[in-house]
């Protein structure tokens, strides 16, 4: 036993010499000054190992929504895998303010399921190859993609290694005549990114944590005696920054039987959530609503960039939790029904999304909401008179051929 443990520590420590891991694909910022090494114990270079050049753009790359891209890296101090996590920001130049969106979360064996390290030097390709996929309810346009890594064994770290991305639409095309009817659709659930072993909250060692949030992509890449009981806090102590995601509740839970290999995954179940509007609606990230991940606003306005400048929150917030409304139908301030929506007039609708009624939206042209409050935005189609409607078959017609 002795034995064992004094080699367990040789080899973890001469890793420690020769460097750690580093993330290969997608194509990291600034990779000529990234080193392999871990974030500082005090978080002074939270996110993305700041330094220099932190966002110099090496390689611009590029995701389909739901295309499988590859996530690998590089480096053979691999100390015993470990868990980790693959997020979106719309900043792109990230600070310890920006919100982090949970794409996926791979429990236990990543980057790779050994007892504690691999052959090899810093340069080595030995690690475990994942995936990643943009999915629905991420708008096109540039975000900022992060890899977070929580060793098992060894001193408590958190590896952060951030690249950028412009994500594009997928390949399904959209029909030329929208199907006006209600569509029952679960709303996008990305929690927060954890943060732990830089902000004051300390990871347990010798074990593959469960995440509070991960999110309804889990992937279980390990052992099974590896990975922390169900139920199990993630780190212990009061986080400094970046605790949103150390608290469960606010993403949804790993659950299930651990096991399989680094290329089987396994989703969770997420809860019922508020339906979203008709399927041919694009959902974008409300730029007032860029402190708050994973809330998005229907539109029928073509998808743009998203915007990462904080806006001024409404400036009339009543006291009551449902906000102030006005004869029009139209609320503001903070809300307590999250998900609710509601039509007003049934030409315009708004949703209370995070705790906030956002801005009012108007109906797509030729379609119209059942008007007041409810779970679900009613959609069905106008009553258009005759001429109406062949003014908007011309301007349609007109459009096309001048496209």
């Amino acid at each position: 036993m002795f034995n064992k443990a004094f080699l367990t520590a040789a080899l973890l420590g001469a890793a420690a010499v020769e460097g750690h891991m580093m993330m290969s694909e997608p194509v990291p910022y600034g990779k000529d000054t990234l080193n392999n090494s871990p974030l500082a114990a005090d978080g002074s270079d939270f996110p993305c190992k700041m330094r220099s050049n932190t966002y110099e753009v090496t390689q611009e790359n590029t995701a389909a929504i739901g295309e499988s891209k590859p996530l690998t890296f590089i480096g053979s101090a691999v100390h015993g895998g470990g868990s980790c996590q693959v997020s979106l920001t719309t900043d792109r130049e990230p600070t310890k303010d920006s919100k982090w969106m949970v794409i996926k979360s791979i429990e236990g064996g990543c980057p790779a399921n050994v007892p504690g390290n691999l052959p090899g030097g810093p340069d080595s390709t030995g690690a475990a190859e994942f995936t990643y996929s943009i999915p629905d309810g991420i708008a096109p346009g540039k975000y900022t993609l992060a890899w977070t890594w929580f060793n098992r064994v060894g001193n408590r770290e958190m590896y952060m290694n951030c690249a950028p991305l412009t994500v594009t639409s997928g390949s399904a095309k959209r029909e030329e005549v929208p199907q006006v009817k209600t569509v029952e659709k679960r709303s996008p659930n990305f929690p927060p990114m954890f943060v732990a072993n830089v902000n004051g909250c300390t990871t347990k060692e010798g074990v593959d944590i469960r995440f509070p949030n991960p999110g309804s992509n889990v992937q279980y890449a390990g052992s099974a005696s590896n990975l922390a009981p169900e139920g199990s806090q993630a780190c212990s102590g009061t986080p400094t920054f970046g605790g949103d995601g150390n608290t469960p509740g606010s993403g949804g839970s790993s659950g299930g039987s651990s096991g399989g290999s680094s290329t089987t995954s396994a989703s969770t179940t997420a809860a019922p959530a508020p339906t979203a509007p008709a399927a041919s609606t694009t959902l974008l990230p409300q730029p007032s609503q860029s402190s708050a991940p994973g809330i998005f606003v229907p539109t029928d306005e073509p998808a743009q960039p998203t915007q990462t400048t904080a806006q001024p929150a409404p400036t009339s917030a009543p006291s009551a939790g449902s906000g102030s409304g006005s004869n029009s139908g139209s609320l503001t301030g903070p809300c307590t029904s999250e998900g609710t929506w509601n039509c007003i007039g049934g030409s315009s609708f708004q949703r209370c999304a995070n705790g906030e009624w956002t801005p009012i939206q108007q109906m797509a042209a030729g379609t119209e909401c059942t008007a007041g409050q409810d779970s679900t935005l009613k959609i069905k189609a106008a009553n258009l008179k005759p001429r109406m409607l062949h003014e908007m078959r011309h301007r349609k017609r007109n459009y096309h051929n001048h496209a």
